[in-house]
Formats: structure tokens, C-alpha cells, sequence
């Protein structure tokens, strides 16, 4: 059966990724392409997303070229960016993109894969949300960062959850305990990273203060879901529109999906985005050049500055964004140290990367100060060193 193959595949590893007004009606549209039911025994890949999972909102995008004002580009790309695309192809990528000074300078893709690829991003859905959130707060339907929660979770308007601020679930600080895994694949923990999980707003309005803990910094998938539940409510649109609409449509994008919680059910707020490397590529512009696209501010750059800002709580996280300024070999999703940690062998050589960041290995990375923007999107790796592909693409631009 499909769903219990999502269940062993697919969920286990959107899970390893973290750690952890009425909603309007749905569009949703059947998976394009969609394969006959895959067998359990078949290992899911990232790049297997389009045609394995059942139900994906579209995400309408108006199609136009990169914003490209370069007058001169890098001879023999292949040649100067030899060892990242050797970290590329060890690391089993589909899509190596390298944006510098105005141009793209590198656009490589891995046999079999193609530009059209739209594989699973696991996280960096999280980041597109911060953006959204950044724009719904622009537009002022959100009053900013300290708003609590209860102004559009009114079920917790007489419950201390609803102190819980907009800033909290935006900085993985809302001191919420994790769903429970209990039962196996039966759990509630289980079936919402499966999106088999029925009333996803209900089991998420359920989750209960974390019992003896003060205020820290803990990565749950559960944040970025509410905070999309806190979007739709303010904006009074579906996720999905509000999405095309304000972003994704203006950053000239083609069409991209979200993977739902059901027919018609509520997109996944924390991971599976599915959109092209190029399309990845415009959101990492978007970021580099303070909220403008093309000379058109789509967020503002106060905005951009604060959503890239280090959280009080995590000097290396923002607003559903990491940061790369204080290197940490082990750079673990919580502040006890626990569970799986993301790995560096070296600092990075700027000290303002700031990169999306979904499971082993999908990334968006950007420095202002070197004017770039990397994408790398691929099969799953949980070796993935998160300063090797920037060092190595740095050290070669900045060779003599």
C-alpha cells in the first residue's frame, strides 16, 4: 500500500529532520504523473517526491527569467568549481547552483536529473514559511513578532499557551512538548509525519507545555505547523494562495507543490515544498538582496534583517532560518544536545552564511558579502558537511 510505504520511507526521514477565523477551503490537486502504488522493499529517495506522494496543493507560479545583470561570466565553470561539483557528485546531488556577482555562473545536474526536478527539500519549507510569515506581517495581518498567539489560536485565548508569541514558534522557542511517538506507527508523532494524522489542527491545539523547562531553543516540526495555522488564520487565505500570490508568483517561479495532510487536507507547513533548483535559487536572491526581486521589494529589508537576525536563545537560528556565525562542529536541533547533530569540518570562510537548511543535505546557502547564492538539492546524506560546499565554492572564486 502507498500510505504504509510514505509511513516507513518518507516519514522517517522528514522526522530525523527535527529531532521535532476559521481555516478557508482547500484546493488540491492530484500528484501529477502520479506511479501505480510502490512496494515497501523500493528505498524512497528524495528525488522519488513527485511521484510517490498522493495529494499535492498547487503552488501557481508565473514563469519569467532570473534577474540576471552580469556583464561578463566565469570561464569554464566546470573547471573553477571542479571540487564543489566532485562534493556534488560523491554526495549522490541532482542539482548543483551557483549564483555570483549578478549572474548564475554554474547550473549543473546530475544524470539522470534535470532542471525540472522538484525533489523533497525536507526543511527548507521552513524558511519559504519564514518568508510568508515576513510578508504577512508587511501586509499587516500579523502585528510583528511579540503578537501572542491567542489573537488568532482562539482556542488558547484563556490558556497560558496563548502568551505563546508569533516570535516563539518563528525562533523554535514556544516551550511546546513534542507529539508523542508512543505506539509506533500508530502514535500521533508518527501519523503526523506521515500525513496520516486526521485532525492535524486538533492534535496540534492539544500539545501540552514542555513540564520543568524554561525557556530554550528545541526544533519541532509542530512549531512550524502551528505558525502556518497562525498564517491562514491571519491572512484569512489558504496557505498555498497567500504563497503564490506574494512570493512566489512576483519572484517569476514556475509551479511548485506542497505535499498535504490529505485530500484537501492542510499543506505541511515543515518540509515538503516541492519546487524546481532554480525556483529554490530565486528564494535565496530574494534573502541576498534584502527583500528586493528584480527591483521590486516583495518583503521589506527591515524585515529580511530581523528574520536573519540570531534568536535570542540560538545565536545560529532566526525566523525558520539558520545562521552560520558562531561554528559549531556538531550543530545538534535542540539545546540539550540530543538526537541527530549536523556536521562541519571547518568554519566557514565569511562569517554572514545563512542557508535553508532541509535534512542531509538540502540546502539554499547565501552571503551578501560575496554576492552568492548555492543550492544544492540530492539524495539524503547524514554525513553532509555544511562547510564544505560553500568553502569550496568561495576558495575557488577567491583564487588568485
Amino acid at each position: 500500500m502507498k500510505s504504509s510505504y510514505l509511513l516507513s520511507a518518507s516519514a522517517l526521514i522528514l522526522l530525523a529532520a527535527c529531532s521535532p477565523a476559521q481555516t478557508p477551503e482547500r484546493e488540491t490537486t492530484p500528484t501529477p504523473e502520479a506511479s501505480a502504488p510502490t512496494e515497501a522493499t523500493v528505498p524512497f529517495t528524495n528525488a522519488m517526491a513527485m511521484d510517490t506522494y498522493g495529494t499535492l496543493a498547487p503552488v501557481f507560479g508565473a514563469p519569467a527569467a532570473l534577474p540576471e545583470t552580469a556583464t561578463s561570466s566565469i570561464d569554464d565553470p566546470e573547471a573553477v568549481f571542479a571540487d564543489a561539483i566532485t562534493y556534488a557528485a560523491e554526495t549522490d546531488s541532482y542539482a548543483l547552483l551557483i549564483w555570483k556577482d549578478g549572474a548564475l555562473v554554474l547550473e549543473k545536474y546530475f544524470e539522470p536529473y534535470d532542471a525540472s526536478i522538484r525533489s523533497e527539500p525536507a526543511s527548507m519549507h521552513k524558511s519559504v514559511l519564514g518568508l510568508v510569515t515576513a510578508r504577512a506581517m508587511q501586509d499587516g495581518f500579523i502585528e510583528g513578532p511579540e503578537q501572542p498567539v491567542s489573537d488568532f489560536l482562539t482556542e488558547w485565548e484563556n490558556d497560558p499557551r496563548g502568551e505563546i508569541t508569533v516570535g516563539q514558534l518563528l525562533t523554535m522557542s514556544a516551550g511546546l512538548a513534542a507529539l508523542s511517538y508512543e505506539g509506533g506507527e500508530t502514535s500521533p508523532g508518527a501519523r503526523f509525519m506521515a500525513g496520516t494524522l486526521e485532525d492535524v489542527e486538533g492534535t496540534l491545539l492539544g500539545l501540552q507545555p514542555e513540564e520543568g523547562m524554561g525557556p530554550h531553543f528545541h526544533y519541532q516540526n509542530t512549531f512550524s505547523q502551528l505558525l502556518m495555522m497562525v498564517v491562514e488564520r491571519a491572512t484569512g487565505e489558504n496557505y498555498t494562495d497567500y504563497l503564490s500570490a506574494k512570493i512566489w508568483q512576483p519572484i517569476g517561479a514556475e509551479d511548485g507543490y506542497v505535499y498535504t495532510f490529505g485530500a484537501g487536507g492542510m499543506p505541511r507547513g515543515y518540509a515538503s515544498f516541492l519546487a524546481r533548483p532554480l525556483d529554490w535559487l530565486r528564494l535565496g536572491l530574494l534573502i541576498k538582496d534584502d527583500g528586493m526581486y528584480a527591483g521590486e521589494e516583495i518583503i521589506s529589508a527591515d524585515l529580511i534583517d530581523q528574520m536573519t537576525a540570531p534568536s535570542e536563545l540560538n545565536p545560529n537560528y532566526g525566523w525558520q532560518i539558520w545562521r552560520g556565525a558562531t561554528f559549531q562542529e556538531e550543530r545538534y536541533y535542540n539545546d540539550e544536545g540530543a538526537g541527530f547533530a549536523a556536521l562541519s569540518s571547518e568554519p566557514y570562510l565569511v562569517d554572514d552564511i545563512i542557508f535553508f537548511d532541509g535534512f542531509g543535505g538540502q540546502r539554499v546557502i547565501i552571503s551578501k558579502s560575496e554576492d552568492l547564492v548555492i543550492v544544492r538539492l540530492g539524495d539524503t546524506q547524514l554525513e553532509w558537511d555544511d562547510s564544505a560546499l560553500p568553502n569550496a565554492v568561495i576558495s575557488a572564486l577567491n583564487a588568485d
